[in-house]
């Protein structure tokens, strides 16, 4: 996903004459990181020991891993938000418009186009 939004953003910097914006994209990199950190940890563990994760992690933990999940969650959703506004804003000076025609709402999130005045 995220070749997708750096394609997206090379077409922005080409001034291609068709550019898009996804938005849900841009969390995945970031947001997920933490996920990934907290299954590197646990599912191993528990694996190894054959028993659920609760049983294998201690609370404390458990809790620690929790937060960083969250944490990096929300810091993908703070960069999506703002690569979004940086790209937007780059649009605008670029001289983009809008085009509800050609956006596509799909399952993988919104895909906004904008087209060269």
């Amino acid at each position: 996903m995220s070749i997708t939004v750096l394609n997206d953003y090379q077409d922005l910097l080409n001034h291609k004459s068709e550019v898009q914006l996804s938005l849900l994209p841009l969390w995945v990199p970031v947001g997920f990181l933490g996920i990934l950190i907290c299954m590197w940890v646990t599912v191993p563990k528990a694996f190894i020991y054959g028993k659920k994760i609760n049983d294998v992690i201690c609370d404390e933990v458990m809790k620690r891993l929790n937060k960083i999940a969250m944490y990096s969650a929300l810091l993908g959703v703070v960069f999506a938000v703002g690569f979004a506004l940086y790209s937007m804003k780059l649009l605008d000076e670029y001289g983009y418009e809008y085009s509800y025609e050609l956006t596509d709402i799909t399952p993988t999130g919104i895909h906004l186009m904008y087209v060269k005045s």
